[in-house]
């Protein structure tokens, strides 16, 4: 009943397309889901997040498996949505995606070979901008879902870098050159990344590279979606 009076006064609406959400319905109304260029499975989104960073990469920077759920198109309403999320404060959808990676992964490899979950992390700053660090909140949902530890002690960022957004390739890897670091701590062996878009890569084989310096060996990757 209390959610019923709350939703009269503080309504709960799509982050896509901003229709009022049907009971069931959690931040995302359904017509939007089903609008998402979504892959088909684990091994075709593999395949694809692979392909990217073997055109801009070395072999080492290759991760050792990869999930991501959608094809990120400019003008679609996945893009309103993780625009939402980052920016907007709509941190909640960060669960959400959390919960439908864990669906995907469920006993894969990945899953099974994984010592703990990495958020890419945020500089401090971005931080303090955005209240949260979205990629962080998807770990933790992941995390839970899968039964495996989150680790943001890690690697720090130790650069501000302005967006990755709009740059080219070569832009990217300069942007993030020396932007992250070993925290110290001791690193497991098998990690699983953390991320919310991959679009170059630029950003995840710089953390890579970070964490494989401090002792990792094999690192797979999740995102939310790869831009297409």
């Amino acid at each position: 009943m209390l959610d019923e009076v709350l939703h009269i006064f503080y309504p709960r609406i799509c982050a896509g397309c901003d229709a009022l959400l049907a009971e069931g319905e959690r931040e995302i109304c359904r017509d939007c889901i089903v609008s998402f260029d979504r892959f088909s499975d684990a091994e075709a989104a593999d395949r694809a997040v692979k392909n990217v960073f073997m055109h801009n990469f070395a072999a080492g920077d290759i991760p050792q498996k990869a999930v991501t759920l959608y094809r990120f198109h400019k003008n679609d309403r996945l893009r309103k949505v993780i625009h939402a999320m980052k920016y907007e404060g709509v941190y909640r959808l960060g669960s959400l995606f959390g919960t439908l990676l864990a669906e995907m992964i469920g006993g894969s490899l990945i899953a099974g070979h994984c010592d703990c979950i990495v958020p890419v992390p945020l500089h401090k700053l971005k931080v303090i901008e955005r209240t949260y660090n979205q990629s962080e909140i998807i770990a933790r949902s992941l995390g839970a879902a899968l039964g495996k530890d989150v680790r943001v002690d890690l690697v720090t960022r130790t650069k501000y870098t302005e967006s990755q957004a709009g740059l080219s390739p070569r832009e990217r890897l300069r942007n993030v050159g020396n932007a992250f670091a070993p925290s110290g701590n001791a690193v497991p062996e098998n990690i699983l990344l953390v991320d919310d878009v991959l679009t170059t890569g630029s950003t995840v084989a710089a953390v890579m590279q970070s964490l494989k310096s401090a002792g990792a060996s094999n690192i797979s990757l999740a995102t939310i979606a790869l831009a297409a």
